[in-house]
């Protein structure tokens, strides 16, 4: 398959379950309570934790693995299960402990060891996960995803409808994976046997190894801001930030993610050289920051706007939240493909090194900033991506020689352009008595027809 077919495939997957996940959200959001969705934020917290041991850069390696492609998927997957089993028992013994410790919240413990069967159900679909991707496969994927993305919906909303609160998102992901795994089974010819090469379940882990350690260093990117919201604020703040932070993530998400699993298998298939990963990387940045940075321009000027129409009064404050995150996410794309880049070289300790370089910083931000209140723990969280966009850019210029110095034009450009419109289009539509729904729309279409219609110009005119 074509990377230009594989990544239609892969869009169209997103795009399938990113039309259905907001409906779903809004739905369960208008139903259930901030501290519900802290607590199972918690929980899942907890579960993201744990894949990056069970999972170990297995699927990566054996992605990224050009012989002896059976063997690398015996290995992956006997790694995985074995992995899997191990992690299920610590955390059933551990739930509580770490529910009192880090969530002071005892419901957490049941939550935690309900969901241990998610830790399985992954374990049990991830090689032929990896295998259809290698093979860019995303046709059969998009299947799966457009069959399974609606259950955890299904289960859901009756469940949240009945009373049952937190439960309600249990069930409901639970049901998705599974279905997810029965379905990946049915579409991978791929099977298990007893084979497990030891030497090159070695050189697997080498190379897992790296992943594993970026993958640590990526959780603590993803929840290290909200397990300190939830330790510091508590359940109620932490689903509050949770949820505001998923909504922006969303957005971006439905964008952004179809690229980078096609982008990888493609970017493997380029034996490492150089000159041919630099014109790709300048490529996928360029199209990132025209894409990105406008989103979030948009999403910043019309944050007060979806929390009312989408999420009611009792989600004060979530406004705030979509606004200041959503910028943070929208900056953070830039460089959100660097590691395909790397990994793709052989290189995967370099996103290790720029995240672990950057790690400290945040920590000590997060920490900082949360004795002054959630709204200055919030444009914290924004403020610190701008010095971590930088670095990225120069350790991959390192790599792969870049013109950073045009990179970083392009971005202040195309940022000056989009706030301007984004604020400009407000500013008029604030003389109008209008509806806070239709104020939505309309800023909203007006804002991307009318940055994209400039930044398409600016293309052509180079």
């Amino acid at each position: 398959m074509s990377f230009a077919h594989a990544l239609k495939w892969s869009f169209l997957s997103e795009l399938a379950s990113k039309l259905i996940q907001p409906i779903v959200f809004v739905v369960l959001a208008r139903l259930l309570t901030p501290e519900d969705f802290g607590v199972m934020s918690a929980a899942l917290m907890v579960m993201a934790f744990s894949q990056i041991f069970w999972e170990a850069g297995m699927g990566k390696a054996l992605i990224q693995r050009q012989t002896d492609i059976r063997d690398a998927a015996n290995v992956a997957f006997w790694v995985n299960l074995a992995l899997a089993v191990i992690i299920i028992g610590l955390l059933y013994i551990a739930a509580s402990p770490i529910a009192l410790t880090f969530f002071q919240d005892d419901r957490v413990t049941t939550v935690i060891q309900v969901m241990t069967l998610q830790v399985f159900l992954g374990a049990l679909g991830s090689v032929q996960t990896a295998l259809l991707q290698k093979e860019l496969g995303f046709k059969k994927l998009f299947w799966v995803r457009f069959a399974t993305v609606g259950l955890p919906g299904l289960a859901s909303i009756p469940l949240a409808w009945q009373g049952m609160g937190y439960w309600a998102l249990v069930a409901g992901t639970l049901a998705g994976q599974a279905a997810q795994v029965i379905m990946l089974w049915r579409m991978s010819a791929w099977r298990p046997s007893w084979s497990f090469p030891v030497p090159l379940a070695r050189e697997m882990g080498r190379f897992g190894a790296w992943v594993c350690l970026s993958g640590l260093l990526a959780w603590f990117y993803l929840w290290m801001d909200s397990l300190i919201v939830g330790i510091y604020l508590g359940n109620h703040d932490l689903g509050l930030y949770r949820t505001g932070n998923q909504f922006s993530a969303m957005v971006f998400a439905l964008l952004f993610v179809p690229i980078a699993p096609v982008l990888y298998s493609h970017l493997s298939r380029m034996n490492g050289d150089r000159d041919r990963i630099r014109m790709a990387a300048e490529k996928v940045i360029k199209i990132l920051v025209t894409i990105a940075v406008p989103v979030a321009a948009i999403l910043f000027s019309l944050s007060d706007s979806v929390a009312v129409v989408l999420f009611g009064e009792k989600w004060k404050g979530i406004g705030l939240v979509i606004a200041v995150v959503g910028l943070a996410h929208g900056f953070s794309w830039i460089v959100g493909m660097n590691g395909e880049f790397y990994r793709a070289m052989g290189k995967p300790a370099y996103e290790t090194i720029v995240s672990g370089g950057m790690l400290l910083a945040y920590l000590a931000g997060y920490l900082y900033s949360i004795g002054f209140g959630f709204e200055h723990f919030v444009w914290t969280r924004f403020a610190l991506v701008l010095p971590a966009l930088l670095l990225h850019l120069l350790i991959l210029n390192s790599v792969v020689l870049l013109g950073i110095s045009k990179i970083i034009q392009y971005i202040v450009l195309v940022a000056a352009i989009s706030f301007f419109i984004a604020f400009s289009i407000s500013c008029f539509l604030d003389n109008f008595e209008l509806k806070a729904w239709v104020y939505l729309l309309l800023n909203g279409l007006a804002s991307a027809l009318i940055t994209g219609g400039i930044l398409c110009y600016m293309e052509r005119k180079k």
